[in-house]
């Protein structure tokens, strides 16, 4: 079986380790990009994820480059205490790690090295041909397969060009990121809930990023002072929020998008399937996304070892995921209205914050996190 893999990140190393340590399938994996860098920001990394880790013999060389946040901490836009939370609480969850997205990318991408990994190529035309798959890379060479994955993230070439271009739907809210500057690490994770807005820490072993999220229509664009217009959102926080702000870099040096899901009704047609953001991108609120993915790769490939036959094993890969991924959309969305609560919703939300036993939130996140996949 030769299968093609769009989509050198996450969901698509992790498919193509899984594939080759049992050698179902001949592998090749295409990445626009010209070679995997250093990129990405902090990322939480659930049992779930690490359970496709341990089937790959990597979960502890993981971890050991993951952390466990000493605490969390919530106040109100006014720097008032809403809440802290010892990270021992969450021991029940497997516990969660904070990574930076760069390490879980590279112990994936070592595992790959008898891979057919090409870099600067893309898929220009994909046409389903009996019961292969016909593609076109870079307007020249044409290739054929017998599966192809969709690994290639929210803004999916593989989807629009076989699905459709209608499935990405924006939230109405912006993002903005940046590494925090040497001097400036702590070893919790600090968060400021305003009307709307929300302004965060979340630290590493040796470094912390600040996470900034505000309603603001979509379609802005980055802007030459996007630092300025930011500041500006949050100039009603307190000092120590305002302290976080000015660490701000220049906009160039700013992660920042109009944050956008992805809603579609199917997973596969022929022999063309997705598989994570690609096919139900969501807010990164929870920090789940990346342990979704490699969900997504462990079940399909348990799926293509049972059976020989490709439309059974995707049928059966939909039936297994759409559940799961039904109920982590609930959740998802259960706790953006939390957390990005405005008006009277956000007033009531800081008021409940503090009487609410710290179980109420962890027994939500555990009931999932220890569910089937």
């Amino acid at each position: 079986m030769k299968v093609l893999i769009v989509g050198g990140g996450i969901a698509g190393c992790a498919t193509a380790a899984l594939l080759r340590k049992y050698k179902i399938a001949e592998v090749t994996l295409v990445e626009k990009a010209p070679e995997f860098t250093n990129i990405g920001y902090l990322i939480g990394l659930w049992n779930t994820g690490r359970k496709v880790l341990r089937e790959l013999g990597i979960d502890e060389q993981i971890a050991a480059e993951g952390y466990e946040p000493e605490l969390d901490t919530v106040f109100d836009k006014d720097g008032r205490l809403l809440k802290m939370v010892p990270g021992k609480e969450f021991k029940v969850l497997g516990p969660p790690i904070i990574i930076k997205r760069a390490d879980l990318h590279r112990g994936l991408f070592e595992l790959l090295h008898d891979v057919d990994i090409r870099f600067s190529t893309i898929c220009t035309s994909i046409e389903q041909k009996g019961n292969a798959v016909e593609l076109e890379f870079n307007g020249q060479k044409r290739e054929s397969f017998d599966l192809v994955i969709g690994a290639d993230g929210i803004h999916s070439s593989v989807r629009d060009m076989v699905f459709g271009p209608d499935f990405i739907h924006h939230y109405g809210w912006r993002v903005w990121m940046w590494w925090a500057p040497a001097g400036t690490h702590a070893k919790s994770v600090t968060s400021y809930y305003g009307s709307g807005k929300i302004c965060a820490t979340l630290p590493s072993a040796d470094s912390s990023m600040a996470t900034f999220f505000a309603k603001v229509p979509p379609g802005r664009g980055n802007n030459a002072n996007e630092d300025q217009k930011l500041k500006e959102l949050f100039k009603d926080f307190c000092e120590d929020a305002q302290h976080i702000a000015d660490t701000v870099p220049s906009p160039e040096q700013i992660y920042q998008d109009d944050i956008a899901y992805v809603k579609m009704p199917v997973w596969h047609k022929g022999n063309v399937v997705l598989m994570g953001d690609a096919q139900h991108a969501v807010s990164p609120v929870t920090g789940m996304g990346a342990s979704m993915a490699m969900e997504d790769a462990l079940v399909l490939v348990e799926e293509l070892r049972r059976t020989s036959d490709i439309q059974a094993a995707l049928v059966n890969f939909v039936r297994r995921r759409e559940k799961r991924i039904h109920q982590f959309r609930t959740m998802v969305d259960r706790m953006d209205r939390w957390t990005m609560a405005d008006g009277i919703l956000g007033y009531l939300r800081n008021k409940a914050i503090p009487l609410l036993p710290i179980r109420y939130f962890i027994q939500m996140m555990r009931r999932f996190v220890e569910a089937e996949i």
